[in-house]
């Protein structure tokens, strides 16, 4: 026991002298929640768009202002034919043109049909749908007044059938991205802190040629073991304590459910980090092999396939298989359950027994391998 403390000391003593690696850990994990919580959104706001207005009646004036006033879009131009129009498309400078006929107002006022042409830049798939998803909403609206408008003036009740939803968001009642991506980096985070320090901390020793020495010494392997992943825990519990309270500073995000619960759930995904880092660094030689290994065989499956950027519905059956056996996967569903919802153990506890079978696979296998390797 002894001999193991002794040993996590001298991993510590090593960790403070390698003044390259405590800013790598402690600020760029904060660091990079800062620019990834501010710089991911799917929140579509201030869509560029133009107008070609051929009416200018008080009716097209109110149609365009019910576009400025939504929030949604930014009048970028008032064009007057359609090369303008495709100028602003084809730079860019525009997402939406709106081209509004001579007759709108006057078919409007004889209660007729008027057609209005809406053309949108679909090279971005997702701000295109949600565009067009805006646009039907106004319309909706603006021909809603307008059949009110036409009722009013003619003295007539308005008594048709109409459906009033009553909507009430539950959990992220403002629909903010931000309140749904930092929870999820952090499990992000504590991936490739703990992933890559272990696979390098231990790939190090083999390049200064201290990994022999350290064999030879009176420490048993599996104090060898032990030793250097218990560094790399508390690092890692550090790291999410400082996340999550950088998370608070920057972001406003209330923890509703138990810290306790989200420390707890850690310590079987950081079975799978660790034992994960372990075995990259049983195959590597040297630190830029590792470092490799680690950001292109286990990272980005990591980003792609656990559910952090894209749904996981919407992948291909055998993908979606695929992401079963991802770790991260199950830690997200946890870390934003306890986040926005408040969940406890009764919601998550099948979660937690599916990250602790897979980190317990991941790090018994690393272990004997890296047993092995010392024999």
């Amino acid at each position: 026991m002894i001999t193991l403390i002794e040993f996590i000391k001298k991993e510590f003593l090593q960790l403070k002298r390698d003044k390259r690696m405590l800013p790598l850990i402690f600020l760029a994990p904060i660091l990079q929640l800062i620019i990834i919580g501010y710089a991911i959104t799917f929140d579509v706001k201030n869509i560029p768009f133009v107008v070609c207005d051929l009416d200018r009646s008080e009716e097209s004036r109110n149609f365009i202002e019910s576009f400025k006033s939504s929030g949604y879009f930014t009048l970028t131009a008032t064009v007057f034919n359609q090369k303008e129009i495709d100028f602003y498309l084809d730079k860019s400078l525009a997402t939406i043109a709106i081209v509004i006929p001579k007759d709108f107002s006057s078919k409007i006022n004889k209660g007729e049909k008027s057609d209005i042409q809406i053309l949108v830049d679909g090279s971005d798939a997702y701000s295109a749908n949600v565009s067009l998803s805006y646009i039907t909403g106004l319309t909706f609206n603006f021909n809603k007044k307008i059949l009110i408008k036409y009722f009013d003036q003619r003295g007539k009740p308005i008594t048709f059938v109409k459906i009033d939803p009553e909507i009430r968001v539950w959990y992220n009642p403002e629909l903010k991205s931000s309140n749904y991506f930092v929870p999820g980096i952090i499990g992000l985070l504590l991936t490739i802190m703990t992933l890559i320090l272990t696979s390098m901390a231990i790939v190090k020793e083999k390049e200064y040629g201290t990994h022999e020495q350290l064999i030879v010494t009176p420490i048993r392997k599996f104090e060898l073991i032990i030793g250097k992943l218990i560094p790399f825990t508390i690092i890692g519990f550090i790291e999410v304590l400082l996340v999550i309270a950088a998370a608070f500073i920057f972001f406003d995000i209330e923890l509703k459910g138990s810290l306790l619960l989200l420390l707890i759930s850690c310590i079987p995904f950081l079975f799978s980090t660790l034992g994960l880092g372990m075995l990259v660094s049983t195959i590597s030689r040297t630190q830029q092999q590792a470092m490799m290994l680690a950001v292109f065989l286990i990272m980005l499956p990591f980003l792609y396939l656990s559910g952090f950027t894209f749904p996981i519905e919407n992948m291909p059956p055998i993908i979606q298989f695929a992401s079963n056996f991802i770790p991260l996967k199950y830690f997200l569903i946890i870390i934003r359950s306890i986040f926005l919802k408040g969940s406890g153990i009764a919601e998550l506890w099948d979660e937690m027994l599916i990250m602790l079978a897979i980190g317990l696979v991941v790090f018994t296998l690393s272990v004997l391998v890296f047993r092995k390797q010392l024999s």
